[in-house]
């Protein structure tokens, strides 16, 4: 067995517990939902809290696909919760949020339409209860089904998300049930459609750095504005090991290069996430 890979880079997590924090966790489970911020053991979990934000993860909290670098569980979902919808916009609602982030598990056993009636329905329940909340969404591909799709399309998500995970080359071994470049088709249709489309990516899951700057061209000429980088962590030790920890100048010359290309947004840096400062995101995209 090879040994860990020590980090030299190692970022400092902050782990204080605020009254936004409690706040937040008192909203999630008063309202019985789920949020990735814990599914998944992300990092920021203290800070984003803290801050009063939160990205909310609809559909249940078991997942159909085993992805290698995610501690979500996977297994036989038994979600069956058509209030949640509702029950979610209650809680963005109560939180007072301008800018929400919602996510789901994969759902391939919702064989006909992958779960993206209730995506729709999610995201128009906020717009109707929160008027002045902008919502993003950050959706599995739906197996790429373009009537799917299209149902979260209309229901008019002020930013459309899916990430492509990492670079095409290991693609098959971190997301063994996904497909790159239908991954990168689902972003083309958002774009084409006309909704500001954003996706995301880790390294040190052994791309080479030439094999991120393809990865962000090829997402910019599909339509992406906005594009995140952070650094693979392994969740658990039953998940995929770190090949490497990317230094902080070679996440700033990710991010010159993508400001470069064109992307209006780019963040860049090892703790960064799909939903890490989503809510400024927004912002600067408004003005």
């Amino acid at each position: 067995m090879s040994e860990l890979i020590q980090n030299p880079y190692k970022p400092k997590i902050k782990l204080q517990i605020g009254d936004n924090y409690k706040f937040v966790n008192s909203v999630v489970k008063d309202y019985n939902l789920n949020t990735v911020c814990a599914e998944a053991n992300c990092p920021n979990i203290y800070e984003c809290w803290n801050r009063g934000t939160a990205t909310i993860m609809i559909l249940g909290d078991t997942c159909t696909r085993a992805c290698g670098f995610c501690a979500v569980k996977t297994g036989k979902p038994s979600w069956d919760d058509p209030l949640e919808p509702y029950r979610t916009a209650m809680a963005v609602k109560k939180m007072n949020l301008n800018h929400v982030v919602i996510t789901s598990v994969d759902r391939d056993d919702l064989k006909d339409d992958y779960g993206s009636s209730i995506w729709a329905k999610t995201i128009e329940e906020i717009h109707k209860n929160v008027p002045g909340c902008t919502v993003e969404v950050l959706t599995p591909d739906f197996k790429g089904d373009s009537a799917s799709l299209e149902k979260v399309f209309r229901a008019s998500p002020e930013i459309f998300s899916h990430n492509v995970e990492c670079v095409e080359r290991v693609s098959r071994e971190v997301r063994t049930q996904s497909n790159w470049q239908r991954s990168l088709n689902v972003l083309r249709s958002s774009a084409n459609y006309g909704l500001r489309t954003k996706t995301g990516i880790m390294v040190g899951l052994g791309e080479t750095f030439d094999e991120v700057l393809k990865t962000m061209e090829d997402a910019y000429y599909v339509g992406v504005s906005i594009f995140t980088i952070g650094q693979y962590l392994q969740p658990t030790g039953k998940h995929l090991r770190v090949q490497r920890y990317v230094s902080k100048t070679e996440f700033q010359d990710y991010k010159k290069f993508g400001l470069k290309i064109g992307f209006d947004v780019i963040e860049s840096g090892a703790l960064v996430r799909s939903s890490y400062h989503a809510d400024e995101q927004a912002r600067l995209i408004e003005r």
